[in-house]
């Protein structure tokens, strides 16, 4: 029996689907692209960074962990603030942080939700203009282990973005539709797949990619057409249109919490395993201190 009969044999359907096991046919290619080495000097010095956290609805609840681990394990030396949207902003953990500032917004329908993140972040454009460095971490994601400034700032680059761990030496999910503002076009390189989960850079440079998505998001809408991954075919589009200008972390700073990962590699970002209204609910608990 092979080890693919084997694993959906012994795994229910629905833990198979999603532990997608491709990464084990892939391990030398993502060895490869986990095996980046670190680079001995820190090139950027951020004086100020904010954190884009959007979290409506049940996804609130995964702020506390969130604020925790990002505020202790993630860039430990920097300052930073977070930027809180959301609907639920009688939640009293955000009562109780200076460092938090709320931005009430709508749920809203699944995919509108997703394709309205940029219009959502655009509400604080003239905050975000007083910090060096703007990064977006989804709400359902915890820092697993301590990322230094030396460690994340390794390069100049003035964007970043995560290589997503499915399109290891593959080429991505790009939308194709020449009718959606998000369409690769042919010649462009798209040797790399983004995961939109977390981004960022300085802020120079972060603030137009946010408002020219939002831009961009809007003619889509009103030509009721969607993006074949939403707000992550967006950002893909964005950054190879400017792959010069974009470093690339290996898929280590945002990986699935139940994929295992190859050793010695670690899980530096996880990605929390979630689904709502289904069989199996995630019970979210308050990581509270």
């Amino acid at each position: 029996m092979g080890i693919k009969s084997f694993l959906k044999r012994i795994l229910p359907e629905g833990d198979y689907k999603y532990w997608n096991y491709r990464y084990i046919f892939e391990r030398p290619g993502l060895k490869k692209a986990l095996g980046a080495k670190i680079g001995d000097k820190q090139l950027q010095f951020p004086k100020k960074v904010a954190i884009l956290f959007i979290g409506t609805q049940n996804y609130i609840n995964f702020l506390p962990k969130y604020y925790h681990t990002i505020k202790q394990k993630f860039l430990p030396k920097t300052k930073k603030d977070f930027f809180v949207y959301t609907d639920q902003v009688k939640y009293p953990f955000l009562l109780r942080k200076k460092d938090i500032f709320v931005y009430p917004v709508e749920h809203g329908i699944w995919p509108y939700s997703a394709m309205r993140k940029y219009k959502f972040i655009n509400l604080a454009k003239k905050k975000l203009k007083n910090y060096s460095h703007i990064i977006f971490i989804d709400a359902d994601m915890y820092v697993n282990e301590v990322i230094s400034e030396k460690e994340f700032f390794c390069h100049d680059k003035p964007l970043f973005s995560i290589q997503h761990p499915n399109f290891i030496n593959k080429i991505g999910q790009f939308d194709r539709n020449p009718n959606c503002t998000a369409c690769v076009k042919p010649g462009e390189d798209l040797s790399m797949y983004w995961q939109s989960c977390i981004w960022g850079g300085k802020k120079e440079y972060i603030l137009p990619l946010i408002s020219e998505l939002e831009r961009r998001t809007d003619i889509d809408l009103k030509n009721n057409i969607i993006p074949l991954w939403h707000d992550e075919s967006q950002l893909n589009k964005y950054l190879v249109e400017r792959k010069n200008l974009v470093h690339t972390y290996n898929p280590g700073y945002a990986y699935p919490e139940k994929r295992m990962i190859p050793k010695p590699f670690k899980k530096k970002i996880v990605h929390i395993m979630k689904k709502f209204g289904g069989k199996r609910e995630l019970k979210l608990k308050t990581f509270e201190k």
